[in-house]
């Protein structure tokens, strides 16, 4: 009997996925969407700044914040590597919107690139323009940003910036005080306490078609998120190799031994890299 028969599933609960579909809505991930989906809303707010630790779920939440933008009403251009030069970044979102004719120079560049939001404004569209990895920009691209804001018309921004990164980006901005001044909204993405972390177990078993999600006992449960230190990421790694571990010894659920059991084996790999 397979992983998926032996735990009554259709697919893997705990795989490395962008699937939106296992994206867990705990209290921040709500708050930061609530607060993405105002700020373009408003179309006044110039930019936008979320921040988390790695693994926190920093990517998920801009895919499934795009994923609910109405394309009638916004085009959306995600750039999933911010470590290039503002001309670079301009020909990236040029070739998203305007794949035809990128041009080469920055000032053929910009005069486009001020061409399509104006078609787009004409047609009722805001462009989101969201920067993942903001904080591997240098200080002079993310400095240049601020032209970017300048691009409206008869008192209407074409535009709406968000910067996606670690918590070094904060610092970044903050020492940028032409960037600083026009961020209109931030927000952390912080670790899932225990309860958030039960919620995420039991929502990435159900949607992968288990009937309750109740595999994890709460002791069970509680040591993972301890040891993951309520990082999704990191918790997803500990749940899959608990799971496999308590399937191959014919567990009736991932109990608190499984998961102490795959701790112990991480741990021990950890220091052996580290000697």
């Amino acid at each position: 009997m397979d992983l998926l028969e032996y735990w009554k599933l259709r697919e893997k609960p705990f795989e490395a996925t962008w699937n939106t579909r296992f994206y867990y809505l705990s209290r921040d991930h709500d708050e930061a969407l609530s607060r993405l989906s105002f700020l373009v809303s408003e179309q006044t707010m110039n930019i936008g700044l979320l921040t988390g630790e790695i693994g926190c779920g920093k990517t998920l939440t801009r895919a499934k914040f795009v994923e609910q933008l109405d394309p009638r009403k916004f085009a959306a251009v995600v750039l999933e590597n911010s470590a290039f030069s503002f001309n670079e970044l301009v020909g990236g979102i040029l070739r998203s919107l305007d794949p035809a004719g990128v041009g080469n120079s920055k000032f053929e560049r910009w005069e486009r690139l001020g061409r399509v939001t104006h078609r787009l404004q004409a047609e009722g569209r805001h462009l989101v323009l969201i920067f993942d990895e903001a904080q591997e920009m240098n200080a002079s691209t993310l400095n240049e940003l601020k032209l970017l804001t300048n691009l409206n018309g008869g008192g209407v921004n074409f535009l709406t910036i968000i910067l996606l990164g670690q918590p070094e980006l904060r610092q970044l901005v903050s020492r940028l005080p032409a960037i600083d001044q026009r961020v209109s909204l931030r927000f952390h993405l912080g670790p899932l306490g225990l309860e958030a972390a039960a919620g995420y177990l039991r929502h990435r078993l159900c949607v992968a078609g288990h009937s309750s999600g109740n595999l994890f006992p709460p002791d069970s449960i509680e040591a993972a998120q301890v040891a993951s230190r309520g990082v999704p990421r990191e918790l997803n790694r500990l749940a899959k190799l608990a799971l496999e571990f308590a399937w191959l010894r014919e567990m009736p659920t991932v109990g608190k031994s499984a998961v102490e059991a795959v701790i112990r084996d991480l741990n021990r790999h950890q220091n052996l890299c580290a000697a």
